[in-house]
């Protein structure tokens, strides 16, 4: 088994994501998606994918929830409390 993902098609199922997507995740500044290519062929690195993703998690998960809300609503007073509704 290969451990390179190549076509942006390839990649996209990989990831579960649209090839537009995963163009746009290439093109930006900060922690672009570790793609690269070699011939004209745009490949994707299997473990750079890995601790790509790992990378996303940590820092999405790294603020906590009330700041996020905070943040989202900072501009109309106080964040709102959160009901239990199950």
């Amino acid at each position: 088994m290969s451990n390179y993902v190549e076509t942006w098609k390839s990649i996209a199922h990989a990831l579960g994501r649209s090839e537009r997507w995963c163009r746009y995740m290439a093109q930006r500044d900060a922690d672009p998606l570790p793609v690269f290519k070699v011939g004209g062929i745009v490949r994707l690195n299997m473990h750079d994918l890995e601790e790509w993703l790992g990378h996303q998690r940590t820092r999405t998960l790294a603020r906590p929830v009330a700041e996020a809300l905070g943040t989202m609503v900072a501009d109309r007073g106080p964040a709102p409390a959160l009901k239990l509704i199950a």
